[in-house]
């Protein structure tokens, strides 16, 4: 039976406190300094490990808290426990998640801020991980603004871990008292069960990463070993306490030097968290384990670069720095783009200041959430009791019930702007967006490809005139649709018939099958006479839109053979995230024999590189020569398959709307430069393609889109783009008369030999 209140009272007066631990208070400002300068200067290119940092202080604090309370007289109180974790963590929270979601409505679009306000909702019941993860590993979101709370992810693992743990804990020293351990006998048995959960979630984290590797990175279950590895440190520290003076002095430094060497030779690429995140776990391990026990003043002077005053100043407020920092980083870069990395860092840091001293410090030390009977043990006089609304306690509560509401506000708007796009395949198939063009090629969707009409002028000089216009414009048009209206991934701004109808599959497929999704996405008259099929990727998917608005739908047949990061080019790769692809190869078997067996008058093909998505990991020239093979194989196969065989080059990669295009913008700050090495890729295709069939046609649509290397992110009045990488439904139907001019056998940027 556990304790009454007075005797708990006693008995926590009686407990030494344990000794302030200054090094570990310096390691945060280590920890959050890495992340810092990964985020604002890309440098450490390891820097995020600074959160694997983090994630081993807590299991080590934690855990040598909770040891500490379930073997002593008075009894684990588990409420109190909770208490001190809520009275720790929510209030610096519930301010950064309230004002991030007020500044998002300020800042940008309703799409946009209630795409972040569901970022906070998520985040504020520490569930945050699981919707990055599920984000990241969607498709539709690939090239998406990124949310300015993503790095909430960490606290959720960390929440998570809270809740399981005491249990865990607590059952093993039960089953130690069943056991009648004695308390070498209890740690011992800690130990070996600690050890063996760290070992089987590493297993699972090894696996993760091979599989799922952006669900691994946000993962509880694949980074719980690393807090389970501080656990065992706070097992274990009696024995830690008699290490000699000379080798925790060593140990200090190797695990600095560890840390410092993590941080350096780890990068973007590096598979994480199993197994690299060995590197900055053990190093961290090691810092520990050289300060735990009584090290006194010498071990202080020794590790100097962690005690001094302004290490320990940095880690104290080193948990409001992280809540604040990458907001402040989101919304700098969408008022001032230009702006240096310095400005947003000294902002960090005073939000970080402020909210520590007023906020985070003054809550954690207050009778916020304590019971009645600990502020009569304590000697106060009270008129009240501890749970009766209080300043502090009314702003939580009012911050959790407008983030509440919030949450069907969310919703709602969601809801109503997915919604207001009907699937395309109930659609009449719509005339392009108007610009200016020549009245001969108005007339296109009528006549065949390839087919004589009257005498056509280039549409690409009156698409040229109208990309000028709006790199000269210093005003935004009245857009349709409205940026300021996309939803999360610019989901309602892209083709209805990937996101309706879902024949680019992924999560909107009606068949998880990639080939047997394709069934149902055949667009036109069942009995027309002629063929094209659309054959690649989600770039190919953002094209069609284009076709529909000139293809006469009584006489073609638009047959869409499209898959979600899958790319026509005969290569080995992987899904976006890392995962692997076994679906796209069969995929691209079956598209080559379907192509056949359809013998369409037009294959019309396109599809975005993506390096990242080479199962072997090449880079450079040698992914520059692995891209070149898988294309030509695959125009090898597919050289008399179609009468003709059209390939439109990727748009060039863009600026996120979303992001760019706020209240406070003006168009120069979504323009984009032409990315440095987009003309040699496309050359090195081209030539690739035409080694395979010397028949195809390969346009490059550089033009398109870009002036003298100058890209707008409109046309006319119409978003030229629904994210980083693909076209808006509105802006493929606007170069309508650019496809038209293609399919015509006289395409403006044609590459020949």
């Amino acid at each position: 039976m556990s304790l009454p209140p007075s005797s708990r009272a006693q008995a926590r007066q009686q407990r030494p406190a344990p000794a302030f631990r200054y090094d570990i208070e310096g390691l945060r400002a280590v920890a959050v300094a890495a992340v810092l300068g990964h985020h604002l200067y890309a440098w450490p290119a390891g820097g995020y490990a600074g959160v694997d940092v983090f994630f081993v202080i807590s299991g080590f604090l934690i855990t040598t808290i909770l040891v500490r309370d379930i073997t002593s007289p008075e009894r684990l109180s588990l409420g109190d426990f909770y208490r001190r974790r809520i009275r720790r963590l929510v209030p610096a929270a519930v301010a950064v998640l309230a004002t991030t979601a007020t500044a998002a409505f300020v800042v940008f679009g309703p799409g946009r801020a209630a795409a972040i306000l569901e970022d906070a909702v998520w985040s504020f019941f520490f569930l945050g991980n699981w919707r990055f993860a599920a984000s990241g590993t969607d498709y539709l979101n690939a090239g998406a603004a990124v949310s300015p709370l993503q790095h909430f992810w960490s606290l959720g693992v960390e929440e998570q871990f809270y809740l399981a743990w005491p249990w865990l804990l607590m059952s093993g020293i039960a089953l130690a008292a069943v056991l009648r351990c004695t308390d070498r006998g209890m740690r011992v048995l800690l130990l070996a069960l600690i050890g063996g959960f760290c070992a089987l979630t590493f297993v699972f984290a090894l696996w993760e990463t091979a599989h799922r590797p952006t669900t691994a990175y946000f993962s509880t279950l694949s980074r719980a070993w690393e807090l389970g590895a501080g656990a065992m440190l706070a097992v274990a520290a009696p024995w830690l306490a008699h290490l000699p003076g000379l080798f925790r002095a060593v140990a200090g430094w190797v695990g600095l030097g560890g840390l410092a060497l993590s941080f350096a030779v780890l990068s973007p690429q590096s598979t994480f968290p199993g197994p690299w995140a060995l590197l900055p776990v053990a190093a961290t391990v090691l810092l520990i384990a050289a300060g735990t026990g009584v090290p006194g003043r010498g071990y202080n002077r020794v590790m100097w670069p962690l005690t001094n005053p302004a290490s320990r100043y940095l880690g104290r407020i080193s948990y409001s720095l992280y809540l604040w920092h990458f907001p402040v980083i989101v919304f700098f870069a969408a008022l001032i783009p230009e702006s240096p990395a310095l400005p947003a860092l000294l902002v960090s840091l005073l939000l970080a200041s402020l909210s520590f001293h007023f906020l985070e410090d003054p809550v954690r030390h207050s009778r916020w959430l304590m019971p009645r009977y600990t502020a009569r043990e304590r000697g106060r006089r009270y008129f009240q009791p501890a749970t009766a609304p209080r300043p502090a306690r009314l702003a939580a509560m009012a911050a959790a019930t407008g983030l509440l509401a919030s949450a069907l506000v969310t919703v709602a708007i969601d809801t109503a702007l997915q919604n207001s796009l009907p699937p395309a395949a109930a659609e009449t198939p719509q005339r392009p967006v108007p610009i200016p063009v020549p009245s001969s090629v108005e007339s296109l969707p009528a006549e065949a490809p390839g087919e004589s009409g009257p005498a056509q002028q280039d549409p690409l000089t009156a698409h040229t005139a109208a990309l000028r216009e709006a790199l000269d414009s210093p005003e935004w048009p009245v857009l349709s649709p409205d940026p300021a209206s996309f939803t999360e991934g610019g989901r309602n701004a892209k083709p209805a018939e990937w996101i309706q109808d879902g024949c680019l599959g992924s999560n909107e497929a009606r068949n998880p099958d990639p080939v047997a999704n394709t069934a149902h996405c055949v667009y036109g008259d069942p009995d027309a006479s002629r063929d094209l099929v659309l054959y690649g990727d989600s770039v190919a998917m953002a094209y069609l839109p284009a076709l529909r608005a000139v293809l006469d739908p009584g006489q073609w047949r638009i047959h869409v053979y499209t898959a979600a990061g899958c790319t026509p080019a005969d290569v080995a790769q992987t899904r976006i995230g890392g995962a692997p692809y076994p679906e796209c190869p069969v995929f691209r078997d079956w598209a080559v024999q379907k192509i056949g067996e359809v013998s369409p008058e037009v294959l019309l093909m396109a599809s975005f590189r993506y390096d990242a998505a080479l199962s072997s990991g090449a880079t450079g020239g040698a992914a520059d020569a692995e891209w070149a093979g898988g294309t030509q194989r695959i125009h090898e196969r597919l050289a008399s398959k179609a009468e003709r065989i059209l390939v439109l080059g990727a748009p060039p990669e863009a600026k996120d709307p979303a992001q760019c295009a706020t209240r406070f913008s003006s168009p120069k700050d979504c323009e984009q430069a032409l990315p440095e090495g987009h003309s040699d890729r496309a050359a090195l295709e081209a030539r690739a393609a035409l080694a395979g069939n010397p028949g195809v046609q390969w346009i490059d649509t550089t033009a398109w889109f870009c002036v003298d290397g100058r890209c707008p992110s409109f046309v006319g009045s119409t978003p030229l783009y629904a994210d980083a990488y693909h076209l808006s439904a509105a802006g493929a139907a606007s170069l309508g008369p650019l496809v038209a001019h293609a399919l015509s056998g006289d395409p403006a940027g044609e590459v020949r030999q």
